[in-house]
């Protein structure tokens, strides 16, 4: 069982986001295919991404079977000098090898998790959206204890299933709550080195494999593709209207509409790839993706990160 302590400080700094680089659902999404976990829906991605794979990043998937990507692999290339140490054995250099690992690491990125990033992403937010909305609703502890159904919040102690007794205190840094896609089995408690930076809760995103993110490669579309359907109105001022997460009865009052044509509209706009859907219990939640952010900005596809380790350090 793992533990973390909070003080009033740490609830206070306590957020839920989405990690500014995708490292560690990178990671996650390579346990996930080494392990042949996640069930079918799945399935599609792991074919794409196991035929698409090089020789060089087809032997990471060996070595994912062997160690554990999150926190081994995590822990190896997130090193600033590129080194691990074991207590009363000092510092081990590990250069070459993190390195290496770290360029296969990034091959990996490419062919896994970019081409359906901005789809991941908008999944990603609308759930932090939700979960969000639930902090307004009944506070930090309402969020807490509805993370996971394994996870046990205790008079200021939340627990998390573990192999071993392992305790946390954030001493005032407060909890990273970090949704991933690619955790299926349950949440994973990261806790680095860096005692300034906040410990990571990782926790599993249920998605509906009929909307999954993963379902296609996101490809440009043609203008007949993406433009067509937002010909009028109505779905400009939905996406207008769509500056936080809302409802479908909320976005219908917006531009002042019945809830079931607001209904209809935003499933040609999701169809587009241009808004998200979350549904949590009976509550459908509504936000922009990047694409139809940038759409709506007026600009181009928004830039997709590449997965930036420092291997040449």
């Amino acid at each position: 069982m793992h533990r973390v302590h909070f003080t009033g400080q740490d609830l206070a700094r306590t957020v839920v986001r989405v990690p500014e680089q995708p490292l560690s659902e990178t990671l996650f999404a390579l346990e996930l295919l080494a392990r042949n976990g996640g069930g079918e829906k799945f399935d599609s991605w792991r074919q794409r991404t196991t035929n698409r794979l090089s020789r060089r990043a087809r032997s990471l998937l060996t070595l994912a079977r062997t160690i554990r990507p999150v926190p081994d692999l995590l822990h190896m290339v997130e090193s600033p000098a590129g080194a691990h140490s074991a207590p009363g054995k000092g510092i081990r250099p590990l250069d070459s090898r993190r390195q290496n690992i770290a360029g296969m690491l990034e091959e990996f990125h490419k062919v896994a998790i970019a081409p359906y990033w901005e789809r991941i992403h908008a999944c990603l937010e609308a759930d932090c959206a939700a979960r969000g909305r639930r902090v307004l609703s009944g506070g930090i502890e309402a969020l807490l204890s509805t993370l996971h159904p394994s996870v046990r919040w205790r008079s200021g102690v939340l627990e998390i299933p573990g192999h071993r007794r392992y305790d946390v205190s954030p001493q005032g840094t407060g909890l990273l709550l970090a949704p991933s896609l690619f955790l299926v089995d349950g949440p994973v408690l990261i806790a680095g080195a860096d005692e300034n930076r906040p410990p990571v809760l990782a926790y599993p995103v249920a998605v509906d494999p009929a909307s999954s993110p993963l379902s296609s490669v996101l490809v440009p579309r043609s203008g007949a593709d993406s433009l067509g359907p937002l010909v009028g109105r109505t779905r400009a001022a939905i996406m207008k209207s769509l500056t936080d997460a809302c409802t479908t009865t909320e976005l219908g009052r917006r531009i002042g509409i019945s809830a079931a044509s607001a209904s209809q509209h935003t499933n040609v706009l999701r169809s587009a790839g241009l808004i998200t859907t979350q549904r949590r219990l009976n509550t459908a939640l509504h936000s922009l993706t990047p694409l139809g952010a940038a759409l709506l900005d007026g600009h181009q596809r928004p830039h997709i990160p590449h997965l930036q380790l420092t291997a040449t350090s």
